[in-house]
């Protein structure tokens, strides 16, 4: 067993697959979208499902918080520039 499938989420049925996704490290995706892409049939064809849509997800949150943040600087910025005068 290599150091990646020791990093592949394992778990019975979809549904406990799907939560362990949600608490997995970015590297316990890749390590599980890797060992999904090399298999075959209608199980893997569905976690590799499983693993694209958690990957969408994190990209979305990820694209969300950016934006957000932006966001909220420009919202605390004022309006005008302050200068001292002598």
């Amino acid at each position: 067993m290599t150091a990646a499938d020791a990093l592949v989420i394992r778990a019975s049925g979809f549904d406990n697959f799907r939560i362990a996704l949600a608490d997995a490290t970015d590297e316990q995706v890749t390590a599980t979208a890797a060992y999904w892409d090399g298999r075959t049939g209608f199980i893997a064809a569905t976690h590799r499902e499983l693993v694209c849509k958690e990957v969408e997800f994190r990209q979305a949150i990820a694209h969300d918080l950016e934006t957000a943040h932006a966001e909220l600087i420009a919202a605390m910025a004022p309006p005008h520039r302050w200068e001292a005068k002598r």
